[in-house]
């Protein structure tokens, strides 16, 4: 085979290779705040404490500021596994492919179990908090646990994409574009 037929047959085998590739890639999942429906959490009420036993007291989730009647969204897409009330709390539960179960609390469910939903789309309404949860604030109690392992409990907040952090020196006079770029 001379050079002039070499070159054709190589850029087919690499495009093949890199569709297959492709194709073999896990798929991306988009994560959001339930509260925000950004990457972004909001103001944090009450951070990710879990117990150090199962019976023990701590908290297996975090609270994220919003006000009752805040539209709540689907973390990530999945199937809504339960809408209704726990111990009397409006409750949402949503299992998604990545085998994690996501909870939000005290949402007034606009879905039914068995619904399939899409991340950042509505799951319901906040309702008014118990002060005895949430303390002087309301919120959200958003909480995650891997599937089928209910007796453990994931930091929701890990879901999210890790925010961009950008750093410039405390002591470096304003830079500013100019006609030659920035100085």
């Amino acid at each position: 085979m001379n050079t002039r037929n070499r070159l054709p047959l190589a850029a087919l085998v690499t495009l093949i290779a890199l569709a297959s590739a492709l194709s073999l890639a896990p798929p991306t999942h988009a994560w959001v705040s339930p509260a925000t429906g950004t990457p972004a959490p909001g103001a944090v009420l009450r951070p990710f404490d879990p117990p150090a036993r199962d019976w023990l007291p701590g908290h297996r989730g975090v609270d994220l500021h919003a006000p009752p009647g805040t539209p709540i969204r689907a973390a990530g897409r999945g199937t809504v596994a339960f809408a209704g009330a726990v111990a009397g709390s409006p409750t949402v539960s949503l299992e998604h492919g990545e085998g994690i179960l996501t909870t939000y609390q005290p949402v007034l469910p606009r879905v039914s179990a068995g619904d399939a939903v899409e991340e950042g789309q509505i799951i319901g309404v906040l309702a008014e908090a118990p002060a005895s949860h949430h303390g002087p604030g309301t919120g959200l109690h958003w909480g995650a646990r891997p599937l089928p392992d209910k007796d453990r409990y994931l930091n929701p907040l890990l879901l999210l994409p890790a925010p961009a952090i950008r750093l410039k020196p405390v002591d470096a006079p304003a830079r500013r574009p100019s006609a030659g770029g920035w100085r």
